[in-house]
């Protein structure tokens, strides 16, 4: 299984990045829907399915996380190489544990999927407050690719962002080349709306990006 991910994920200035955290969240921004009135007390609770286990991300988690990034092929249609700075990496996850951007304007989720005692890979959701729209994303290791962990993991988030936050638009960008994730997105019932040429250069290579999005009702958490 390859992998769809963020890829503000891996830039620096970008949402749910390596910027600094920090802020406080305006529920006065919110989206009709989204949330009612105010933030929900934990919108980055953990989360099971029959398999496996998806706990809010800590910088605990940072050195398992590690091992799963080391690969290459994790990185193969995104815009990062594999990192070696455990230091790093634990100070990132550290920050990230704030769950909101600055400017309080987008909610920044992440969880650490485990499979038994094994941690296989990150699911990640940015939530723009007064668009009402989460962009969700996700990264597993390859030991953990065609056994339905990434189909498993995004159906309970998807889940969790509709009935736990109110929300029912859903977005995803990934690169032209990333069959596998494409498959995986339309499986879950996304629909294919856009094409971006050029939408960035990364490893010597232009990539284009299609642009999925889903809307409500969501498809219920399941194997």
């Amino acid at each position: 299984m390859s992998l769809w991910t963020l890829k503000g994920q891996f830039k620096g200035g970008g949402r749910n990045d390596l910027s600094e955290w920090g802020g406080h969240w305006h529920t006065e921004t919110a989206a009709p829907g989204c949330y009612g009135t105010a933030m929900p007390t934990d919108p980055n609770p953990p989360l099971r399915t029959p398999r496996l286990r998806l706990d809010p991300q800590v910088a605990g988690h940072a050195e398992a996380m590690l091992k799963v990034l080391a690969d290459p092929r994790v990185h193969l249609y995104i815009p990062s190489d594999p990192p070696t700075d455990l230091t790093a990496l634990r100070a990132r996850y550290e920050r990230l544990e704030s769950r909101r951007s600055t400017d309080g304007h987008e909610l920044w989720l992440n969880w650490t999927v485990f499979a038994d005692s094994a941690v296989i890979g990150t699911m990640q959701a940015t939530v723009n407050v007064a668009e009402g729209v989460a962009e969700v994303a996700y990264v597993f290791g390859p030991l953990s690719w065609g056994q339905g962990y990434a189909t498993e993991a995004m159906r309970a988030l998807l889940d969790f962002l509709h009935t736990g936050l109110g929300l029912t638009r859903f977005r995803a960008h990934l690169d032209t080349r990333n069959a596998a994730s494409a498959r995986l997105a339309e499986r879950l019932g996304f629909v294919r709306v856009a094409e971006l040429k050029g939408a960035d250069e990364f490893k010597g290579v232009v990539s284009d990006e299609y642009v999925y999005e889903l809307h409500s009702p969501v498809p219920p958490a399941q194997t």
